[in-house]
């Protein structure tokens, strides 16, 4: 009997050892540490540190530290991880244009009409609407008056190469030269239209237009009028006549009345005072509109054609003697020649380019509303272009631009606005 006691007291001891082994080695590790996975999301969550310090990773068996995915038998301090969180951007603005973002800066807040390069090569003349006077105006807004009398509600300026004389219309057709250097005006015929000056600012050509056909004529005069003489019947076809006075004085006009090529090509007839017989440019495309290199050796002119979607397409050619449709070059540039303007030594060509232009406005300007331009720089001889910067708060729509006599300015009307603007170059 007393053996039999022993025996069962024996066994519920041996059954007591046996949970109690059970406990200490299985279920007390699992309540210390968390699963292999828990612990792995704990090292990532805590940015690369282990999930505890030192001092408890020594106090931990070795069956812990596995189970916590630690290090076993050496202490190691885990690498900083990488944030996940995006850093911010920092945004680079140049106050030159060198490829970028680009600071523009208004050179005042004034209504710019008709802005032009003054002689002296740095200043800018202009028109003013609000208050009907012309001014020249320096970087800094300095403004000078550049003659006492106003003129209201003038819709056009046509400015000589010297910048003391200029072309002025009005919306009813009414015309006149005025001398600002000797404070004078002379009226113009009112259907003279379409004004272009010699390079030395004594004579212009114009139009000369009549309600019957046989009466349009191509022809030039003294700038106050005085000399006047016809040079080519236009007919029916003045709407093809492009009046430009080359700089070394040979031609005076561009028709797009040659013989017909392609769908889409024309042959454009260099026009002289003379009658002269010059070669004829083959252009690639409609909506012909040209200026010329400053030295008068060849021009950069924009059409569009189906190829390019009807947007206008920038070329460059020569355009003097022999060499005249020589060395065409298509810039691949979408823009207007209006929008682009050669330097003082013609070497290069400056451009607002549109950001985007819809198909079809070439044929239709009018679909070309509300525009961003950015600003390129092109090699009138290899038509290597540059790109020279976008606008640093978004872009403006160019409505015409010019270069400052050392290379150093890029100033532009913003068309939206009418106030003049400027780049930096250098």
């Amino acid at each position: 009997m007393n053996k039999r006691i022993l025996l069962i007291v024996l066994f519920f001891v041996a059954v007591i050892a046996i949970a109690l082994v059970l406990y200490f080695f299985i279920f007390r590790t699992n309540i210390s540490a968390p699963p292999i996975n828990e612990a792995q999301n704990l090292i990532n969550e805590q940015t690369g540190k282990l999930p505890v310090s030192r001092e408890q990773w020594e106090g931990m068996t070795i069956n812990e530290r596995a189970s916590a995915n630690l290090p076993l038998y050496e202490w190691q301090e885990a690498a900083p991880a990488q944030s996940s969180e995006a850093q911010p951007v920092v945004l680079q603005v140049s106050e030159i244009a060198n490829g970028g973002k680009t600071i523009i800066n208004p050179v005042s807040n004034d209504s710019a009409q008709s802005a032009t390069l003054s002689f002296d090569g740095q200043n800018s003349l202009f028109y003013n609407s609000t208050d009907g006077k012309f001014y020249q105006v320096d970087k800094n807004g300095i403004k000078t008056s550049l003659s006492n009398q106003v003129f209201h509600n003038v819709s056009n300026v046509n400015w000589a190469p010297n910048k003391d004389r200029a072309i002025i219309e009005y919306p009813d057709g009414f015309k006149i030269m005025y001398d600002f250097k000797n404070q004078k005006q002379y009226t113009l015929p009112n259907n003279w239209e379409d004004f272009s000056w010699d390079s030395r600012g004594n004579q212009i050509v114009f139009k000369a237009t009549s309600q019957y056909s046989q009466n349009n004529w191509l022809a030039v005069a003294n700038s106050d009028g005085t000399g006047a003489r016809a040079i080519e019947n236009m007919g029916d076809n003045g709407d093809k006549v492009t009046v430009s006075w080359s700089p070394n004085n040979q031609v005076v006009a561009f028709s797009a009345t040659g013989q017909a090529q392609s769908a889409w090509q024309q042959e454009v007839l260099l026009i002289g005072q003379n009658g002269e017989n010059f070669k004829s440019l083959i252009i690639d495309g409609r909506g012909f509109e040209t200026q010329w290199n400053p030295r008068g050796d060849s021009i950069a002119y924009s059409v569009y054609s189906a190829d390019s979607g009807y947007k206008p397409t920038l070329y460059l050619v020569k355009a003097q003697g022999d060499e005249i449709g020589n060395d065409k070059i298509n810039t691949g540039l979408n823009t207007w020649s209006h929008k682009c303007a050669y330097n003082s030594s013609g070497s290069y060509l400056f451009c607002a380019v549109p950001k985007s232009l819809p198909e079809g406005s070439g044929m239709m300007s009018e679909l070309a509303t509300n525009l961003q331009d950015n600003f390129y720089k092109i090699n009138a001889i290899t038509g290597e272009k540059t790109f020279l910067a976008e606008g640093a708060m978004g872009g403006y729509d160019v409505s015409q631009l010019f270069i400052s006599g050392d290379d150093g300015t890029l100033y532009f009307i913003d068309k939206n606005s009418g106030i003049l603007r400027y780049i930096k170059l250098r």
